[in-house]
């Protein structure tokens, strides 16, 4: 039976003294600094992908995170639901602010959010802030999320000038309505390959090289690795977050591609 390989990673990188990211596989959450990739395989049906990035320089980033991930795992049916989708988001946003009125320590933390609710019928992704969704198919990389980002803040394709973000989940002490983005796509096919990620890898690591990456190899476990040694290379500034995701390929099978 076909089956999705999803291999996840999570670190604070080189500079920053902590990790304030969450990353989410279903019911199953991950923090903290990992030494290695994990590596999950389950027969197909529903699989939800999530990172949220703590933001750096706002109180408890890592709590903001990891909460809005609590949140959302356990309404995951409705975040497969094109209908209900952005309305989960903006409650989760409502629980971070139901926290920081309960700890004072807690004002002003917040989280971008990425993520990917995976059905045998469609695909349903969502953001708000900067992290990143992107699908490699026939050769080609599209980014479906949204940059949250200042219209002057840099080409998306090159380096950012800016870490400004136009909205976030939390990140202020009063609360402002959300808009969070999403999309409805057909369900990720073999062949497809999927990414979430945060800016701590996406700003170490350009788009072409991320693109050459998923062209050389269709292993999750690989390709994450890869990624993240790219990120470590390049300076590892910022906590570095991926999701890598493939239907229907046995676990380190290989492909031939032209580069």
């Amino acid at each position: 039976m076909p089956t999705w390989t999803i291999a996840a990673f999570t670190h604070r990188g080189r500079v920053r003294p902590h990790n304030e990211d969450t990353v989410g596989i279903g019911n199953r959450i991950l923090t903290g600094d990992m030494d290695s990739p994990l590596v999950i395989t389950a027969q197909t049906g529903c699989a939800l992908l999530m990172i949220a990035d703590g933001m750096g320089g706002h109180a408890q980033g890592a709590m903001a995170s990891r909460a809005v991930l609590d949140y959302l795992v356990g309404a995951a049916d409705r975040l497969s639901d094109p209908t209900s989708c952005a309305e989960v988001i903006a409650e989760a946003n409502q629980q971070l602010f139901k926290i920081m009125s309960e700890h004072e320590e807690a004002i002003g933390m917040g989280t971008t959010l990425v993520g990917a609710a995976l059905t045998p019928d469609r695909m349903v992704t969502f953001n708000v802030g900067d992290s990143r969704c992107y699908v490699f198919s026939g050769g080609q990389l599209v980014q479906l999320s949204s940059d949250d980002v200042p219209a002057d803040a840099g080409d998306r394709f090159g380096p950012r000038r800016s870490h400004a973000l136009t909205q976030a989940l939390g990140g202020t002490s009063f609360l402002i309505p959300l808009e969070p983005h999403f999309s409805v796509d057909p369900p990720l096919t073999p062949g497809e390959t999927l990414l979430l990620c945060s800016d701590g890898l996406t700003d170490m690591v350009a788009n072409d090289v991320i693109s050459s990456t998923l062209r050389k190899s269709n292993d999750p476990l690989q390709i994450t690795r890869k990624l993240a040694a790219k990120a470590f290379s390049g300076g590892a500034r910022d906590n570095i977050s991926l999701l890598v995701a493939r239907f229907g390929d046995p676990p380190h099978s290989k492909v031939n591609r032209k580069s």
